[in-house]
């Protein structure tokens, strides 16, 4: 495995085939039970099973698509599909039935995980045209967050606060990444901070998950007498929180054994999806679950290696905002299972059962790994596609590469 411009990034590939794969087991292991004991799932214990191999496949069109797509030809359509997808929140937000108090489904699919990959480009391909510009407050630091707090607001109206955190704290990191007036930067971080929780404290739901994550952080002593005392979302999140905590635990270093947890049987609530990392900590132990974190590390450390061999600053930040957003949404995902960070919803990425999520994810990789071959291009080099260090000559782009060393261009 090594890393020659021409050759996508072996490592990562690896990385998230090794996650694919352990989430399409973990899929029957932790969804079995709950399926093979309802009706509304036809009593079969393969139903998650079944339906997450044919996401998985779905996923892997994407992949395929995303891996061999000619991303610089289609960079004019960046700002468009920015735009798109921000009438998609819209309509999600108008249109879409509540479920379990939010409107984030439409159609069944989650806008908001495709209006990541449309936000992480957007913000690459905005900073990369400013250039020099970009440093300045009104023309580079206020139109990037004005897109950033646009897209978070929509997306908290629905309410998601959860996916709207993310997607800010993305956001926020692609344009420290970018340049950003440090002054501005710092400055709009405490505000926005302020404004989100303000407003998150207006929804009873949002506030019930924040209660009963502080006092089962600063009160664990008291668990069961807060449990036998609360009510609604408070004790809701107490008991969740508590029953990921007691399945990862229990697992030790080795685990129960794969198929074995206990915690599976409805106490730990979505086994399946939010909590699918308590169920790897219960059956794989302390082993599986730092595993899981290593390969999430892998993920964030190639694709932090890639953007620093990138000579073009647009595809430099779009690696880099890509493989954070998996990284971020991994460690809010796992802080939430081990009881360090409020329930939020967000799914471990092509772990948790789902389909929007994993073809988004997969979309983003192979986005990442299309542009890991054409490493060593100096900017300016025509877009050639290689399979193996054989150039193609049937697919070329006679256009100019969009460099970020040498010349800035400003709109």
């Amino acid at each position: 495995m090594n890393s020659r411009g021409g050759e996508i990034d072996h490592y990562l590939l690896v990385a998230v085939l090794v996650l694919t794969g352990f989430g399409l087991i973990m899929s029957f292991s932790a969804g079995g039970f709950m399926s093979g004991s309802s009706a509304k799932f036809s009593n079969d214990s393969l139903f998650f099973f079944k339906r997450e191999l044919i996401r998985v496949a779905l996923a892997l069109v994407f992949f395929l698509v995303a891996l061999n797509i000619n991303y610089r030809k289609l960079r004019s359509l960046i700002v468009p599909f920015f735009g798109a997808m921000l009438g998609a929140m819209l309509l999600t937000l108008l249109l879409a039935q509540s479920v379990r108090g939010s409107r984030s489904w439409i159609m069944g699919i989650q806008p908001v995980e495709i209006a990541r990959i449309a936000l992480v480009l957007f913000l690459a391909d905005f900073i990369d045209k400013k250039g020099e510009d970009f440093k300045k407050i009104k023309v580079g630091y206020i139109p990037g967050v004005a897109a950033v707090g646009l897209l978070a607001v929509i997306i908290g109206l629905q309410p998601d606060f959860g996916s709207a955190m993310a997607l800010s704290i993305l956001g926020y990191t692609m344009l420290f990444l970018g340049g950003a007036n440090l002054l501005a930067w710092a400055g709009g971080l405490g505000l926005a901070s302020v404004l989100f929780v303000t407003a998150a404290l207006t929804q009873k739901h949002v506030l019930g998950r924040l209660t009963g994550f502080w006092w089962g952080l600063t009160r664990p002593e008291e668990l069961g007498a807060l449990i036998g005392s609360s009510s609604g979302h408070v004790k809701n999140t107490l008991i969740q929180a508590h029953q990921s905590i007691l399945g990862i635990g229990s697992g030790g270093f080795f685990g129960v054994g794969l198929g074995q947890s206990r915690q599976k049987f409805l106490f730990v609530s979505e086994a399946h999806t939010d909590f699918i990392y308590s169920i790897i900590g219960e059956e794989g132990g302390l082993l599986f679950a730092g595993i899981i974190m290593l390969v999430f590390l892998v993920i964030l450390w190639r694709g932090i290696k890639l953007s620093l061999q990138l000579s073009d600053r647009f595809e430099s930040l779009t690696v880099l905002g890509l493989s954070c957003g998996i990284f971020i949404y991994a460690v809010i995902n796992i802080s939430v299972a081990l009881g360090i960070f409020p329930i939020t919803g967000l799914p471990l990425p092509f772990l948790s059962y789902g389909g929007s999520a994993l073809v988004a994810n997969a979309a983003s990789v192979g986005l990442i790994l299309n542009i890991s071959k054409h490493r060593g291009e100096k900017s300016g080099q025509t877009f050639i596609r290689k399979n193996n260090g054989v150039s193609d000559s049937r697919w070329r782009d006679g256009r100019s590469s969009l460099s970020w060393s040498g010349r800035s261009r400003r709109r």
